[in-house]
């Protein structure tokens, strides 16, 4: 057993940069911890403080894998590339992060911490009820199959001695699913200082991804028409159904970089967020750290970011509702330096703070 207190971490293929690899980026820079992913085909952005991230990969050039990881059975295969990954003794505690990687088996001398983002919604809580419009055969191999992955997902929490969740939100559902308590809650970072505030532009901002989760469609629709500006950041799957739905009110920007996501937040009148049962939510957090306040979904961890009338103002799902709140959101008086100040707890020097302190525990 080695000597050396070095901790490490164990996470999904690098293939697209999103909130969880800038997450696992500026940790491995708050721990001084290698990042493990069995392969990296882009970059990982700089942290707070400017360093890259050191990756190492672990997967071997075996091109019968490659194939079966996009194969229906991908989640399977995933799973056994992670169980057959020997963690090197060096490593005192080993932290993982996803969903394939649960399945590392790490050594007795090794601490083992996982941060949980999200349980898999598709064996869950999305899971009942998901394949009954598939043919009667195939819908039952499917059903089948989702359930011996689920069987083998719960049954990875046991080689987890604790826990960390980004929210408390994702605690609910830690206790849910697998019956347990999450032993440290830390949220996101986010490097409040680059954000600042500009007088309104006269728009409201949605930036995030265009996916179905996110219910941009439905935001879309209903402001579609309205005496309202609405601008539209960023892509995704369903930006063709984004752009078909909006009005000659709506601009469907695509994707911009930070640079130009931080300027038009400083510039908007307010974000709208309509995301379905939030897990954290990055931008609202970067929204209130640029002064403006937060037109938010009462659901999820959105309903906890955002305090009716002091920050934003929340609705209930629902068009209408939705027209409403913007509406209560132009007829207030908004203090963007309390807005701002409302964004300190989820400052990235908060988020280093509370790891080291999980990495230094015995």
């Amino acid at each position: 057993m080695s000597n050396t207190t070095d901790p490490c971490l164990i996470f999904k293929p690098i293939e697209k940069i999103g909130g969880l690899e800038r997450y696992v980026a500026e940790l491995a820079d708050t721990i001084d911890a290698p990042i493990y992913t069995p392969v990296q085909t882009v970059e990982l952005p700089n942290t707070s403080s400017g360093r890259a991230p050191d990756v190492i990969e672990f997967r071997r050039n075996d091109w019968m894998r490659a194939v079966l990881d996009r194969a229906p059975i991908g989640a399977i295969v995933n799973s056994l590339e992670y169980e057959d990954f020997a963690v090197p003794d060096k490593h005192d505690t080993v932290i993982t992060v996803s969903e394939a990687a649960k399945a590392v088996i790490q050594q007795p001398h090794q601490r083992r911490v996982h941060l949980l983002n999200m349980p898999p919604r598709w064996l869950f809580d999305l899971g009942p009820g998901r394949y009954n419009d598939a043919p009667a055969l195939v819908g039952w191999l499917k059903r089948w199959y989702q359930s011996r992955v689920r069987v083998h997902d719960v049954s990875t929490v046991s080689r987890i001695e604790e826990f960390v969740v980004p929210s408390e939100t994702i605690g609910e559902r830690l206790r849910s699913y697998y019956s347990r308590t999450a032993d440290h809650v830390i949220y996101p970072p986010v490097d409040t200082d680059r954000y600042y505030c500009e007088a309104n532009g006269g728009y409201l901002l949605y930036v995030g991804r265009l996916a179905p989760a996110k219910r941009v469609v439905e935001l879309v629709t209903a402001l579609s028409g309205t005496e309202y500006r609405l601008q539209v950041a960023g892509t995704g799957p369903q930006e063709a159904a984004v752009r078909e739905a909006a009005g000659p009110n709506v601009d469907v920007l695509g994707y911009v970089s930070e640079d130009e996501k931080r300027d038009l937040l400083a510039n908007c009148d307010a974000l709208v967020f309509n995301s379905d049962r939030e897990a954290f939510g990055i931008v609202p957090v970067e929204a209130l750290a640029s002064g403006k306040p937060v037109v938010g979904i009462a659901e999820g961890f959105t309903k906890q970011q955002i305090q009716d009338g002091d920050n934003g103002v929340l609705f209930e799902r629902g068009a209408e509702n939705l027209r409403e709140a913007v509406e209560r959101m132009y007829d207030r008086e908004w203090n963007a330096n309390h807005i701002q100040e409302s964004a300190q707890r989820y400052d990235v020097e908060r988020f280093r703070e509370a790891w080291r302190e999980v990495c230094s525990a015995k």
